[in-house]
């Protein structure tokens, strides 16, 4: 009789692919291989890396999104600024003599871009030990592409302490208040040299205050009361206005004109009808414009002006 056992258990056989790796081949004939599974593995992360970076760069881009549109911002308006100076840079020259009120817009396209809005701020402690802050406003005159800008001593250094913060407001629209560095300053005279970090600057021409004639046009340019890009006309009024101290020395020098100058319009820039700077606005007849203004003649302001440089190169040297 014969004896059929089917009770024997089912063993797999295991075998080698071409590769080496070994296979398992189950009752159902299906195959599943250490080869596959690592390939798995791989696509999920190569698939999950490249998510994190494509969510890296949206990350980045976005952040950077309010930058660019300033850069843009700023590169169109100094494009527009720049092509106005070409064009009145080129206007004057050709037309030197001409002094009708069609000349005005020109001067103003060529020394606006060098005048520059000043804002300031000076901690105070009060008898209880309570902090108080004031804020100043004033306007500044480039003067070299590097960043040296003029303005009055009595604009950055009120009553002889030196403000807490300064931000400089461009004609383009750039604001920089990291880093302003005082340079110097002469409280006598009432001149401050600053200096800026910023590229693209438009100094100014230096013009010669001795050469005006009583009766001359000049514009004055500043930021009165933080509106910015003010320009206000008249003539030279006076020469040799002084101040004499004490001692019966002349400590300060100034040009007369009516060019209607307001608080915040010291340290901004007086110029002739060829755009060059002949003064810094520095004063005014009372409280309020009554038609007297006083400016500091551009001769006097460059020998401080470079005085303090001198100095300064001296204090680094040492």
């Amino acid at each position: 009789m014969e004896n059929n056992d089917y009770s024997s258990s089912y063993e797999p056989s295991v075998n080698q692919d071409v590769a080496g790796d070994s296979f398992a081949t189950s009752p159902g004939g299906r195959a599943g291989t250490c080869r596959d599974l690592n390939e798995e593995r791989r696509e999920f992360c190569a698939a999950r890396f490249q998510y994190w970076v494509l969510a890296l760069i949206l990350l980045a881009v976005v952040a950077a999104l309010p930058t660019i549109a300033e850069r843009w911002a700023y590169s169109t308006q100094k494009g527009v600024e720049r092509a106005k100076y070409e064009v009145a840079k080129q206007f004057i020259a050709e037309h030197p003599e001409s002094a009708d009120s069609a000349r005005i817009p020109y001067v103003v396209k060529l020394a606006g871009p060098s005048v520059v809005g000043i804002k300031t701020n000076m901690f105070s402690r009060g008898f209880f030990g309570d902090t108080s802050i004031s804020l100043g406003e004033g306007s500044g005159v480039i003067v070299d592409p590097s960043g040296l800008i003029i303005t009055n001593c009595h604009v950055i250094a009120p009553e002889g302490r030196l403000v807490d913060g300064v931000e400089i407001l461009l004609s383009d629209g750039r604001s920089v208040s990291s880093p302003v560095t005082v340079v110097g300053f002469n409280q006598e005279v009432d001149v401050a040299v600053l200096k800026i970090d910023a590229d693209n600057l438009t100094p100014i021409e230096w013009g010669d205050s001795d050469a005006l004639e009583v009766g001359d046009p000049v514009l004055a340019l500043g930021n009165p009361y933080g509106l910015a890009k003010t320009v206000t006309a008249g003539i030279v009024s006076a020469k040799e206005r002084f101040i004499v101290n004490e001692q019966g020395v002349v400590t300060q020098e100034f040009l007369q004109t009516d060019a209607a100058v307001n608080p915040g319009n010291s340290g901004g820039a007086l110029v002739n009808d060829r755009g060059q700077l002949v003064g810094i606005n520095t004063a005014i007849y009372g409280s309020q414009y009554q038609g007297i203004s006083f400016a500091l003649p551009s001769r006097r302001v460059r020998e401080v002006f470079e005085a303090i440089l001198r100095q300064a190169q001296i204090k680094n040297a040492i």
